[in-house]
């Protein structure tokens, strides 16, 4: 049995169009929090498989292509995100 989550109220996808600010804003934060978190599990896997210096490399264009994809702001935002996560991570 699988569970599907939505990320509205009431359990049934919305159109992002009708959705009030505040949901858009919730569902844009939960984006946020779960690409990074994405990433840095990409990343711990890639030092697994190929050592710190070769995934240090990869993430060097990973950066790269986001930042011509997104701007510098949008990869900034994911890397402070990234380091909030794992300062968190760290206090536990």
């Amino acid at each position: 049995m699988t569970t599907k989550l939505y990320l509205t109220e009431g359990g049934k996808a919305k159109n992002l169009a009708l959705l009030t600010l505040t949901e858009r804003l919730e569902i844009q934060e939960t984006l946020r929090k779960t690409e990074a978190k994405e990433w840095i599990r990409r990343y711990r896997l890639k030092v697994k498989e190929t050592g710190k210096q070769q995934a240090q490399a990869w993430w060097l264009g990973v950066k790269e292509a986001i930042k011509k994809k997104r701007g510098q702001d949008g990869l900034d935002t994911l890397i402070s995100e990234m380091q909030r996560q794992r300062h968190e991570v760290n206090r536990l």
